[in-house]
């Protein structure tokens, strides 16, 4: 796309609506899949640091790296240095499914070590997850003949036999914490997600609950969330899926349940049938804006939330 828009003299944000970034303005998105996420012969976008190019010159301050399958500190520490003296920021992460060890407070300590910002916990491994039949297993199906058995010897449950919090969950928290990273809840249960909450509450751990409406039927059922602490995501890419059934209206009446003061946007897309994340995000605001989020609401989950459940100092007005 860069090159086409080259070769007819113009730039991709000069083809844009005067004013584009408004709202992007010193975002950060907590939640980008980059190139390859699952397979490299899955090209859902642009180079990694092209795409990262592109958010700045969206406004964008930042990004968080995720991968449902290994660690992404050295590729955002290598982006970072690309983007040196523009003030944007690639931190990596880990998401705790059985590639990189699980649900264990050693590999939490040890993607410290090597530079974590974000712990996810698992995703595709979790049992919940299994139980619904989520995306990202049946794409994983898809690359491996022996998929079905891993998948069912390492699934992982974060509560015990009594619904309480399973001791290697308590200790990847408390880890956590002490490493001073914050941590998403990934595809845990709306039970698991109570819980944790409940523990990162008690203890003082930044918390995001990834993705929600995956999971709930009212989004007044994330208000116990809210009043946890805890930060509510809400993600672009559930709204653009050829299968989805959530819509852009479902989600700015989930944020008025929850209030935006309580709320993180993001993207998490990782698919051809979209565009680079930071247009997908300047479609979704502009979406949102038009509904009813004021200008100040969007900065709140875009900009002043995102740096808060990093453990960053507020930006400058």
């Amino acid at each position: 796309m860069t090159e086409i828009a080259e070769r007819a003299g113009v730039s991709v944000t000069s083809a844009l609506p005067d004013d584009f970034d408004r709202f992007l303005r010193g975002a950060i998105d907590t939640h980008v899949h980059g190139r390859p996420d699952l397979t490299v012969h899955a090209a859902n976008r642009g180079r990694d640091l092209d795409a990262v190019r592109l958010a700045h010159a969206y406004g964008l301050a930042g990004w968080v790296l995720k991968s449902h399958l290994w660690t992404t500190m050295d590729r955002a520490n290598l982006l970072t240095e690309a983007m040196a003296g523009t003030g944007f920021t690639v931190w990596g992460s880990v998401t705790l499914n059985p590639p990189v060890g699980g649900v264990d407070p050693t590999v939490v300590d040890l993607a410290a070590a090597h530079g974590a910002k974000v712990v996810f916990l698992p995703t595709w491994s979790s049992k919940a997850d299994r139980e619904r039949g989520g995306y990202i297993q049946t794409l994983l199906r898809t690359l491996s003949s022996t998929f079905d058995r891993y998948h069912e010897d390492t699934q992982i449950e974060l509560l015990d036999a009594g619904g309480r919090l399973a001791g290697a969950t308590r200790e990847v928290i408390d880890a956590c914490r002490e490493r001073g990273l914050s941590l998403a809840t990934g595809h845990a249960s709306l039970a698991e997600s109570r819980a944790i909450a409940e523990h990162c509450a008690e203890h003082g751990q930044p918390l995001m609950i990834t993705h929600p409406l995956h999971y709930v039927q009212r989004p007044e059922e994330l208000r116990e969330f809210a009043g946890l602490g805890a930060l509510v995501e809400f993600p672009g890419a559930p709204l653009v899926h050829p299968e989805g059934h959530l819509t852009v209206r479902a989600t700015y009446e989930a944020i008025r349940a929850v209030g935006p003061e309580h709320v993180v946007l993001t993207t998490d897309v990782f698919s051809k049938w979209v565009p680079p994340e930071a247009e997908m995000l300047r479609m979704y605001v502009e979406q949102l804006f038009f509904l009813g989020c004021t200008a100040e609401q969007l900065r709140t989950m875009l900009v002043d939330n995102p740096r808060r459940f990093l453990g960053l100092p507020a930006a400058r007005p």
